[in-house]
């Protein structure tokens, strides 16, 4: 049976941009957020289309900054990207047990946009609000 999902807190906030660089620049120059950690990640969407993106990371008290530039291939980030422009993408949740929650939300009427089991997936609530929601594997104590 469905259950709603208690969120306590947002844990990241996910943002599209076209040049990680250039944000990154601006931010540390006026605000002083970082230090950053960028890598690049590559894969396939729910629809099986390859790409890869540019992500760059940084701690804001408790919230974690997340940019996203895609960099290659069409992903549902270069969709958004085309459709919305630069902005805020999603809000990321940690949870027990990724699967299983992405599970329950389907169960409610939200679809997987994108995931990897057990590690993250990308939620389309389907209603107002036109935020995307993630469900994201609860990091171990300590790290």
């Amino acid at each position: 049976m469905a259950r709603r999902l208690e969120l306590k807190e947002v844990n990241q906030i996910g943002i599209v941009v076209r040049d990680t660089d250039k944000v990154i620049q601006s931010w540390e120059r006026l605000f002083g957020i970082g230090p950053w950690t960028i890598q690049e990640l590559g894969g396939s969407d729910e629809k099986g289309r390859s790409g890869k993106a540019r992500l760059a990371f940084a701690s804001l008290g408790s919230v974690t900054l997340e940019l996203i530039q895609p960099i290659e291939g069409r992903i549902f980030h270069s969709e958004f990207l085309d459709s919305h422009g630069e902005g805020l993408h999603h809000l990321g949740f940690y949870v027990d047990d990724v699967d299983a929650e992405a599970a329950n939300l389907v169960e409610q009427g939200c679809s997987v946009l994108s995931s990897l089991p057990g590690v993250y997936a990308y939620m389309d609530t389907g209603g107002p609000g036109g935020v995307i929601f993630e469900v994201i594997r609860r990091p171990p104590q300590g790290a």
